[in-house]
């Protein structure tokens, strides 16, 4: 989905694909992080991971590196010195790398990637690093679908997209992890953009976010049938995130008028109610954190930033918290020498003392937390 530049005086690329840069590694300072104390932590929602994994136990962190023609798939705990163990091998084509997310039990990985394609389909394959199994989904699904995972990790769903002239539809597919079993569970016409983002907690209903003329709204899948809950925009929505429990659905409303472009917004599923965070700046990327009843946005104008920030105006856009609270994967960006440089971006790891690259020294992507092993 391609991103306007955002009126700061530097331009967005089209994804906000976390990579890490060694020219903007932090060497020997450690610019601490603010979250605004406005963001209560709640003693009532404790979100574990799901029933019998201990959040302690989901401290490794999976990612790529593309190395002659393919990316290599890691996984590394984050608290010790171990090495990073390859998990898995993906092969692409130009510059459409293999991209994916870990489930919420941190057992399995599911990973979209073009092979030889051109980038408008992909392959889907399902990974177990601690057996080093893989499986590989039969048929094509879309490149740039979102991937959301039950909170038990046993299913997972993912998009299909058809064309026949000017006419588009958008299959809805639910896979079970362990068998692979793929079953349609709705179909759309003609939405610009159709995006699973997560299951109820319970898991019996799979709530999608449609893009389409009308604008933005959530649906709910249960069963065969869809039900609108709510309408989120009267245009477009990006950067969606659902709570661990299903409750509250984190956006970022596309405004496309004046000085601010994106804002932050939260749906209360229950009630349909869309409430603002009442910033005045621009909100990029949103996430939960454990334990928290409300999301945090990224951004110029987002509730988590650097203490420190460098003289181009960098900012943070929040990727994923590990299971436990303590560590935050981020996208710092920071804008070029010049107005038509790009900008740089640095994927990271955050804790309230240092923040370090995810893969020093090369270009990586995120894919997720995972178990230790």
């Amino acid at each position: 989905m391609l991103v306007p530049g955002i009126r700061q005086g530097f331009h967005l690329p089209p994804s906000f694909t976390p990579i890490t840069l060694g020219a903007v590694a932090v060497a020997g300072t450690i610019i601490g992080w603010a979250i605004f104390a406005a963001v209560p932590v709640s003693n009532e929602a404790s979100y574990a991971p799901a029933a019998g994994v201990p959040a302690s136990s989901i401290r490794s962190v999976a990612y790529s590196v593309a190395v002659d023609g393919q990316d290599d798939l890691y996984v590394r705990n984050v608290d010790g010195d171990g090495a990073a163990v390859l998990v898995g091998e993906f092969p692409f084509a130009f510059n459409f790398h293999a991209k994916g997310r870990a489930d919420p039990t941190g057992a399995r990985i599911a990973v979209l990637y073009t092979g030889a394609g051109t980038g408008a389909t992909a392959r889907l394959s399902v990974l177990t690093p601690a057996s080093g199994g893989r499986q590989d989904v039969e048929g094509e699904f879309d490149y740039l679908s979102p991937i959301a995972w039950s909170s038990d990790g046993v299913r997972l769903a993912v998009v299909r997209t058809e064309t026949d002239g000017a006419r588009r539809t958008s299959n809805v597919v639910e896979i079970e992890a362990r068998s692979l079993s793929a079953a349609r569970a709705a179909t759309f016409e003609g939405a610009f953009e159709v995006a699973p983002v997560g299951y109820s907690l319970d898991g019996s209903r799979l709530y999608v976010v449609v893009v389409d003329q009308s604008g933005s709204s959530l649906q709910a899948v249960r069963a065969g049938r869809v039900q609108k809950v709510a309408d989120l925009s009267p245009g477009r929505t990006r950067d969606w995130s659902l709570s661990p429990d299903g409750s509250r659905l984190a956006f970022v409303e596309v405004l496309g008028a004046a000085e601010r472009s994106y804002a932050g917004r939260t749906l209360v599923v229950a009630t349909g109610v869309v409430t603002k965070t009442g910033s005045l700046g621009n909100e990029i990327g949103s996430v939960w954190q454990p334990g928290v009843e409300v999301p945090v946005f990224g951004g110029p104008g987002g509730q988590v930033s650097l203490s420190e920030p460098p003289a181009q105006g960098a900012y943070v856009v929040p990727v994923q918290y590990s299971p436990d609270g303590k560590t935050l994967v981020a996208t710092v960006v920071s804008a070029g020498p010049d107005r038509a440089s790009a900008p740089v971006q640095s994927v990271e790891l955050v804790t309230p003392r240092q923040r370090i690259p995810l893969a020093p020294g090369v270009v990586a992507t995120f894919f997720g937390w995972v178990q230790n092993h």
